[in-house]
């Protein structure tokens, strides 16, 4: 068994931290090798959109198309492309699959969150509900049969 110190494992943690960031950097530089500028700023768009609390985010389940609408902007991607529309422009972007693959997992990942975090808010309301049926009951003077 390896007994290591508070400082050498602090120190463990840092040199570990540097490695994942190096390595990290390498394989985002690495998934955007091939792509333009137009390109890139559109997935990094649509991937701050995605997080966005107040955005709308909808999926048309026979497609598979995910819709995204932030303030004056509606987002749009399938199978190959990026639309993006402002109201005055409509901006139409080629990406390749695996692009569009990774921006659909990001999507379904936080519909995901907000679907759990609707199921909670939901049940929290029911059992509020059930609880004051429960002292509705109680405090009920009428006979029992």
């Amino acid at each position: 068994m390896l007994l290591l110190t508070k400082r050498e494992r602090r120190r463990f943690r840092v040199f570990l931290r540097k490695i994942f960031k190096k390595i990290s950097g390498n394989l985002e530089d690495a998934n955007y090798k091939g792509l333009d500028e137009i390109q890139i700023r559109t997935i990094f768009n649509v991937r701050q959109m995605i997080t966005k609390k107040d955005a709308t985010l909808l999926i048309a389940p026979i497609s598979s198309i995910c819709y995204i609408e932030w303030r004056h902007y509606f987002i749009r991607f399938g199978d190959s492309a990026v639309t993006i529309t402002n109201g005055k422009y409509s901006y139409y972007v080629w990406l390749p699959s695996s692009h569009i693959d990774k921006l659909k997992d990001i999507f379904y990942r936080n519909v995901e969150v907000r679907r759990k975090q609707m199921e909670e808010k939901y049940d929290k309301r029911t059992l509020d509900n059930l609880n004051l049926i429960s002292e509705d009951l109680k405090n009920d003077k009428s006979g029992d049969i």
